[in-house]
């Protein structure tokens, strides 16, 4: 009985493996978008936006950005912080000790109008918030390089607006922030350089973004004039398109011996107007966008193949001419994972020369 029993239970577990699943991957488009943008993953929990230096970071403010959002036609709310370079925290840390809002804020916009310092726009990756460990890490990171930070939360993380995401959610935030970002920089006499840093999701994220600012500055925004580039791109971890990293994630070992494999596990990613971030195509548009790809060997989620393939793709598109594009891959023996390539130690130097040769 029980060795019945224990067949039974197998042979429901393998019919579920290989039919309920490819089923539901194919045909469920929720489900998917729960998988991509793992948004029910909010650690840590808890956590108090309004002060960034709970979470460990110091010089920073909170502060929101409110639109109407056209994708989904209903109000929107990003939850933002802005984190100083080290020097100018050193210089305006009393505003923090003094406990007046308005007088740092003041402090801080004034800061990032005047400062010669590069600007970081972070667009993070899926699951958690601009408050997830790793995050704060690199956040670190470019303070010590004395850049300013915008980390922001897109809607349905962290404490933005609680509606799920969808591609063209996600580069609308996006496209929110990086317009208020350049409307608080029009007052300066000599625009600081601004850089543009993706990582995992948020490489296809910001890819289609500045591959397509153009359309979207009109569509979106309704501007005559598109908003200007930023002076580079740099890309973590970053994947060509989303079927092909589907096609090449570890786990797909477990159903890529199916025979309808792809059909039913990849080509729901192809051409899929809700989620396939097409980074390969996006950047092909833009060839005088400056690009670096930051890729570590033994990264398990994103592997290097596809961020290869991506700058391969990048480099075919400037074959007649363009900005240019630089691939920095990290051995395994480096241990850097899918996270933590902010701990690399050359990092300063490869960023740094990075942005100064693209200021």
């Amino acid at each position: 009985m029980a060795l019945v029993l224990g067949a039974s239970i197998t042979v429901g577990i393998f019919v579920f493996h290989v039919a309920v699943v490819p089923l539901i991957f194919k045909y469920s488009k929720t489900f998917r978008r729960h998988l991509i943008f793992a948004n029910f993953a909010q650690w840590p929990l808890n956590v108090n936006y309004d002060s960034p230096a709970e979470s460990g970071i110091e010089g920073a403010r909170n502060f929101y950005i409110e639109y109407q959002s056209k994708v989904d036609k209903c109000p929107m709310k990003i939850g933002v912080w802005h984190i100083l370079p080290k020097s100018s925290y050193e210089r305006v840390k009393g505003s923090f000790e003094c406990g007046d809002n308005e007088e740092l804020n003041r402090a801080m916009d004034e800061d990032i109008i005047s400062s010669k310092h590069p600007i970081i726009l972070y667009c993070h990756g899926n699951s958690n918030s601009r408050a997830a460990y790793h995050r704060i890490q690199l956040y670190k990171f470019f303070q010590k390089m004395d850049f300013h930070t915008i980390a922001f939360d897109y809607r349905g993380y962290g404490d933005s607006t609680n509606v799920m995401p969808t591609e063209d959610g996600v580069v609308e935030d996006s496209l929110i922030v990086y317009d208020w970002l350049n409307t608080m920089l029009e007052p300066a006499k000599d625009r600081p350089p601004v850089f543009v840093w993706g990582h995992s999701l948020g490489t296809g994220i910001s890819s289609h973004l500045l591959g397509n600012l153009k359309e979207l500055s009109k569509n979106i925004l309704q501007k005559v004039e598109p908003l200007k580039l930023p002076n580079g791109l740099i890309l973590e971890s970053p994947f060509n398109n989303l079927a092909d990293e589907v096609n090449h994630h570890p786990l797909a070992v477990l159903v890529s011996w199916l025979p309808y494999f792809k059909e039913m596990f990849v080509s729901p990613f192809v051409g899929c107007p809700c989620h396939s971030f097409r980074s390969d195509e996006h950047l092909a548009r833009e060839t005088f966008l400056p690009v670096l790809v930051l890729h570590a060997r033994d990264d398990l989620v994103v592997p290097h193949v596809v961020g290869e393939k991506l700058y391969q793709s990048i480099v075919k598109s400037r074959v007649n001419g363009g900005a240019t594009i630089k691939l920095h891959s990290y051995d395994k023996n480096q241990n850097l994972g899918h996270k933590w390539i902010c701990n690399a130690k050359d990092l300063p130097e490869v960023v740094g020369d990075f942005v100064s040769s693209h200021r």
